[in-house]
């Protein structure tokens, strides 16, 4: 069986992808460029050195730093205006995760937004680890903040399940040694590749909760935490 479970959180837990596109838009826009379908396509699923890159190379007047700081700023206000919450089942499915074993999340987007959405979302009692992209120098599909995320929790990569949705999040926990199981968004659905990788898919965040539940061990239970650990290198706290 295996012990702990780690979550992705945009599309995977919060609906929060439309608000995204909106509010990096809305800077684009605000700094002369009129994003397009193809910006948004370049960005998906990437982390935000990435995605800031990228905006400011279109946006001259902004650099990476000022371009994380505005969206930043743009989504922290939507989660406390409560622009955009969980997505259907995702509550019940931490809720389930949390009862059989130690909870961790993992996200590429600034830690300041992470966490006004986990607290907003009432997921943050549930969480014993919160990795961020402030918090590895190597983001998704890089396996940093899962192992990091593994490290912190005291269990073994190969004994965490991680629950993604992204092409980059999926190959991410998988080179981390974890055990996947996608929910795969409409573009990750469509790259066989990547979903190969995923050794459980569900639909959806409700279908979800069954298979987590039938992953991982009983309440109670702790695990070895040193076994095979060598066999991944702790990324530093």
């Amino acid at each position: 069986m295996l012990a702990a479970t780690v979550f992705d959180l945009d599309g995977t837990l919060a609906d929060s992808a439309t608000t995204w596109t909106l509010v990096i838009g809305t800077v684009a826009a605000r700094h002369g460029h009129a994003w397009t379908r193809d910006d948004r396509t370049a960005i998906q699923g990437t982390g935000t050195t990435h995605w800031s890159g990228y905006l400011a190379d279109r946006c001259p007047d902004l650099t990476p730093e000022s371009a994380v700081a505005e969206c930043v700023e743009g989504m922290v206000a939507a989660v406390e205006f409560g622009r955009f919450g969980l997505l259907p089942g995702a509550a019940r499915l931490v809720t389930a995760a949390a009862e059989r074993g130690p909870v961790g999340l993992v996200s590429a987007s600034p830690g300041r937004y992470v966490r006004a959405a986990v607290t907003a979302s009432g997921l943050a009692r549930h969480l014993r680890t919160i990795v961020t992209g402030d918090d590895v120098a190597h983001g998704k599909p890089a396996p940093d903040p899962y192992l990091l995320a593994a490290h912190r929790l005291g269990v073994p990569p190969h004994r965490c399940l991680a629950v993604e949705n992204s092409g980059s999040g999926i190959r991410s926990a998988h080179t981390a040694g974890m055990t996947v199981l996608a929910i795969p968004h409409a573009a990750t659905a469509l790259d066989h590749d990547v979903l190969e990788l995923a050794a459980h898919r569900a639909p959806d965040a409700r279908t979800a909760t069954g298979t987590v539940l039938s992953l991982i061990g009983v309440p109670g239970h702790e695990p070895a935490t040193a076994e095979l650990f060598a066999r991944h290198p702790a990324v530093a706290p």
